[in-house]
């Protein structure tokens, strides 16, 4: 009975109704590595206007397999490295807030925190 009770208390906690959000994802992709569903990158393919676009989302969906997490932190050191810009990475953001993909949460100082909602 007490067993139950703990359980139930549990259902209620925003983050264990995260972590079963996220027991149906995939796994992680490797090192060095970015993979995504088929049905995923056709329902972002209509939204994203560069291949720019699409590396920003690409990554922002391999950084919540990474993390675990549909809400994930997407640094510039990701984009840096492919040469992409901060101008390009909070164009698509916009764009996929727009679509509903997604919701921002900015925060003073620091990198912007996606939540991430058509994963997987």
């Amino acid at each position: 009975m007490t067993g139950e009770l703990f359980l139930d208390d549990l259902a209620d906690d925003p983050l264990w109704q995260e972590a079963e959000l996220m027991t149906d994802a995939p796994p992680a992709p490797a090192k060095g590595y970015a993979t995504v569903p088929l049905a995923w990158l056709a329902r972002i393919r209509p939204i994203v206007r560069s291949s720019d676009q699409l590396m920003v989302a690409l990554l922002l969906y391999r950084r919540c397999l990474m993390c675990r997490s549909r809400t994930v932190d997407l640094s510039g050191g990701d984009l840096k490295a492919l040469k992409i810009s901060r101008q390009t990475k909070y164009r698509t953001f916009a764009e996929l807030t727009a679509a509903g993909a997604l919701t921002l949460e900015t925060r003073n100082g620091r990198s912007v925190r996606a939540t991430l909602h058509w994963f997987p």
